[in-house]
């Protein structure tokens, strides 16, 4: 008797739960991720970068100057501490100018911030103290594989749980601070009409290369570095949701210094391997009824090179099997089905695009 009452149970629970496939516009989403795709982030790391790059320059500018001082063979002291109490006074009027420029820069930035505070709270206020059964959303393939700068890949693929991009990156401009990324686009719509509350989770695999080299000089030797980083951001119309601190992970950095030297001595170089998987999540989101919801998986390395060097990043070799891998992304459901779901892409063949 116990058997029959928990198999009706178990078909209560099935039965109903609205998982038909529903057409969803390919050029909705597609006009969703043009916003998106080439924005920077995260944005407070930006103003500090920026700052660097102001003080990066005077270095050279520093540089320059002194080695005039040190042209002939003798050089006047006086004129030495001239040039060095010159640099230190642009140098603090740069970082007072800066400081103030990044206060109003940060305003907009600890705003959106807020918003994505606020809709976790409303997730949680939604679901609090309500049992509730996880229904589990596959999304198999991307949207879309995208990268900056363009023409930077060199092959993609997409293939439910198989997407991959291959790309390789190299750089010997003095810059104080640049950047280079490869995303995956996922979304996912709530087609009910009630808000949903989700959670979502993807795995980057990577099997790349980071390289510094940096150059020998007189009085300011050459450095360069490199770092690398997993990212998971939710967009959902003007709502960015980038804040948990389980949405970015360090993949891995190298950095290099050359050794002073004025009869060009050999340089230094250093590297490290990308090599493993870095799990990213975001958890209770609230989504309104008939909202898209755009997933940005990404990989980004940052970078600087300062009086003589090259980075390079690859993802490229196929002796190496170099690759960078998101076999896809989960969607949670927290609240109950209404009305069916819908992977943009993928999904055990769930999505149908119209």
């Amino acid at each position: 008797m116990k058997r029959i009452q928990l198999e009706k149970a178990k078909t209560a629970k099935t039965k109903g739960t609205g998982t038909a496939p529903v057409k969803l516009d390919k050029q909705q989403v597609k006009a969703l991720i043009d916003k998106i795709k080439d924005r920077k982030g995260p944005e407070l790391e930006l103003l500090q970068m920026e700052r660097e790059s102001k003080q990066a320059k005077l270095r050279r500018k520093l540089g320059r100057q002194l080695r005039t001082e040190f042209a002939g063979a003798a050089f006047d002291a006086r004129k030495i501490d001239k040039v060095l109490a010159g640099n230190q006074a642009e140098l603090s009027a740069v970082l007072k100018k800066e400081a103030a420029a990044a206060a109003k820069k940060a305003a907009p930035i600890i705003k959106r911030q807020q918003a994505g505070i606020a809709n976790t709270r409303a997730a949680l206020e939604h679901i609090r103290y309500q049992p509730h059964l996880t229904t589990t959303i596959p999304i198999s393939t991307p949207f879309l594989i995208y990268a900056t700068p363009v023409g930077m890949l060199s092959d993609t693929h997409t293939e439910p749980f198989n997407n991959f991009a291959k790309f390789f990156y190299t750089s010997d401009r003095n810059t104080a601070y640049d950047s280079v990324v490869v995303k995956f686009f996922f979304a996912w719509q709530n087609n009910s009409d009630f808000l949903a509350v989700i959670n979502c989770s993807t795995s980057l695999i990577a099997n790349g290369l980071l390289i510094d080299t940096a150059e020998p000089g007189w009085l300011f030797p050459g450095s360069a570095w490199i770092e690398a980083w997993a990212r998971l951001t939710v967009y959902m119309g003007t709502t960015t949701i980038n804040y948990q601190g389980s949405q970015q992970k360090q993949m891995g950095q190298v950095y290099t210094e050359a050794g002073y030297s004025e009869f060009g001595a050999p340089g230094s170089i250093n590297s490290v391997d990308l090599v493993g998987s870095f799990d990213l999540s975001a958890s209770n989101i609230a989504v309104d009824p008939g909202r898209i919801v755009v997933f940005e998986v990404a990989c980004s390395a940052d970078w600087w090179i300062d009086f003589g060097g090259s980075i390079t990043l690859d993802f490229n070799s196929n002796v190496a099997a170099r690759q960078l891998l998101c076999p896809s992304l989960q969607v949670e459901l927290l609240t109950a089905p209404q009305g069916g779901f819908n992977p943009v892409a993928g999904g055990f063949g769930n999505a149908v695009l119209g």
